[in-house]
């Protein structure tokens, strides 16, 4: 870490919720996906730029991790340069469960235009107004602090890509708790903006992402923003990022999709299933301990998923 003397000074941090920038539009976008991620990533980037905010992607920058083309990078080298923005490692920005040197962050590390946060634990103090603030890290698949002692700093935030267990979002793995000595964590992962909630000195903050990615009840009145903070703040702010409605790019929603209530959010069976295809664990260990886990075994479609799935891994065994 840099000497006291040295510290970078800002007004405040600016968090950038999961970007999932991609060639090519996913699910039913029927716009210029990439240009428009990219437009949404320049608006953050000037907002922080003029307002002297330090700038933190909170992971999944990327949709995919690797092959993405040339344009791509070159457009996101020329756009970071300028100020360089902190990158979280979200488990979109692994090919394999894994940050090697073929995957997209690593191009843009090397080129020095990102400072990327892919190791659990304290990254670096910097100096907002008269405040001395410890930032740190837990990226995508590493642990979560128990708390932290730091002598000399006014404020810690952390940031993070886990899924936590916020009230209206069940599905989570870690459950909120006080972590004494942090004072704010911020996490990404988590797609949809969740009201903050306090664990005495701890407040948890999930600002959602800048990218509309599914099609749904909820995408249809999701407003993308950025998140805004500095010390003496009781909570980050939000600002708007300029966007397009829901009908220009998306594919319109049938009045029988808009009255379906499982429409509000993807289903934690296929998130799961995808966040498990990421990491291709061997053998099938892995989908089997996931599988154990999410089917009931009375339930009819879920017996059909349970013997599909021992007919692939004995026809895998026999080959």
């Amino acid at each position: 870490m840099l000497e006291p003397s040295h510290w970078p000074r800002y007004h405040g941090l600016l968090f950038i919720g999961d970007p999932h920038l991609a060639a090519s539009p996913p699910g039913y976008r029927i716009d210029d996906y990439c240009r428009t991620i990219l437009e949404k990533l320049s608006f953050c980037l000037e907002t922080a730029s003029q307002q002297r905010y330090l700038p933190i992607i909170l992971g999944d920058l990327f949709h995919l991790p690797r092959n993405n083309p040339n344009h791509l990078l070159v457009d996101l080298i020329e756009l970071f340069r300028p100020i360089r923005p902190w990158v979280l490692v979200g488990n979109h920005d692994k090919h394999e469960a894994r940050l090697t040197r073929d995957v997209s962050l690593a191009v843009l590390q090397a080129a020095g235009v990102i400072r990327l946060l892919a190791e659990a634990g304290p990254v670096d103090r910097v100096r907002i107004n008269d405040q001395v603030v410890l930032i740190g890290a837990s990226p995508d698949w590493t642990p979560l602090p128990n708390g932290m002692d730091e002598p000399g700093a006014d404020v810690v935030v952390w940031v993070t890509h886990h899924d936590l267990r916020f009230p209206d979002y069940e599905g989570g793995r870690f459950t909120l708790k006080e972590l004494p000595g942090i004072d704010l964590v911020v996490n990404g992962h988590i797609h949809t903006y969740k009201p903050p909630q306090r664990c005495h000195q701890t407040l948890w903050y999930n600002p959602g992402g800048i990218s509309r990615l599914t099609r749904s009840v909820y995408t249809q009145s999701m407003q993308p923003a950025v998140s805004l903070w500095r010390p003496g703040l009781p909570v980050p702010e939000r600002l708007i990022i300029p966007h397009r409605p829901f009908e220009e790019v998306f594919v319109p929603l049938s009045a029988e999709e808009a009255a379906r209530s499982d429409t509000l959010d993807e289903s934690l069976f296929i998130k799961g299933l995808e966040n498990l295809l990421m990491r291709k664990t061997q053998e099938g260990v892995g989908l089997k301990a996931f599988l154990e886990a999410n089917l009931n075994p009375r339930d009819p479609l879920d017996a059909m998923i349970w013997e599909l799935y021992e007919e692939v891994m004995h026809a895998e065994n026999q080959a």
